[in-house]
């Protein structure tokens, strides 16, 4: 064998022993722990305040019907007129009063049985709507509008409500409520179950609020007893919020 070759295979050999090896983590023998999901509390607590309404809102409304359009229009200014004369003896001011829709609309005629061929739609007369909207604080004259609606010349009333003139500070109540509500609940729970309330993760108002009361009135004045006054009872107004709170559940063993 040659030994011309030997200085040369020395110094490759050299060389790759120096040379960096490449690091393969799987072979690694210290394996990372896996991150641990914190514990959670999820509450959710509804507050409820209730509240005398102070605010009354209605519609009083004219329709009128006639063969010719301003035969129509005449009568309905007329009936509404005498509604105004109306409102104007119990008191109301006119900032309270608003016209709300005034529609003319054409009445066509209705096809026979059996219809024609040649059968044609006509127009046969004309109906003319006239809305008048009542925003008040009086609310002691809901029961005696809705007994003279129908004398005055109203034949439809609708949308009679019992509403509040700071509903928003009410809302802050049940916001509130609801809020104390969870706090307490959550206690509760976490001493039941032998651990701790840590901090709040998140605080939702779920809904900004609900709103009930009295269910509005939609009805034919002519169903309505031509008298002085309807008995009529506000009742109260509720008003509600509800609100989820997320915590962080501290185990005892964390503590040691």
């Amino acid at each position: 064998m040659s030994y011309r070759f030997l200085p040369g295979l020395l110094l490759l050999f050299v060389l790759s022993a120096c040379m960096p090896h490449p690091f393969h983590p799987e072979r690694s023998l210290v394996a990372a722990a896996p991150a641990q999901t914190p514990k959670q509390l999820r509450v959710q607590a509804e507050g409820r305040v209730e509240a005398t309404p102070d605010q009354l809102r209605l519609r009083l409304g004219v329709i009128t019907e006639a063969a010719e359009a301003g035969q129509a229009v005449n009568e309905n200014n007329q009936r509404m007129t005498t509604v105004m004369a109306m409102l104007d003896d119990l008191g109301l001011e006119r900032k309270e009063l608003a016209t709300g829709q005034f529609q003319i609309q054409p009445q066509w005629s209705q096809p026979p049985r059996p219809t024609p061929a040649n059968w044609q739609r006509e127009i046969v007369g004309y109906r003319v709507t006239n809305d008048m909207w009542v925003h008040t604080t009086r609310i002691d004259l809901a029961g005696k509008l809705l007994g003279l609606a129908y004398q005055s010349g109203v034949n439809q009333v609708g949308n009679l409500q019992f509403t509040l003139a700071d509903q928003d500070k009410y809302q802050q109540q049940a916001m509130a409520l609801a809020t104390q509500k969870a706090l307490r609940q959550a206690q509760v729970l976490a001493t039941a179950a032998g651990a701790q309330l840590g901090a709040i993760i998140s605080l939702t108002l779920d809904t900004p609020g609900g709103f009930s009361g009295p269910s509005s009135l939609m009805t034919d004045a002519r169903m309505m007893a031509a008298a002085d006054a309807v008995p009529v009872t506000p009742g109260n107004v509720d008003i509600q919020a509800t609100v989820t709170i997320i915590f962080e559940l501290i185990s005892p063993a964390r503590n040691q």
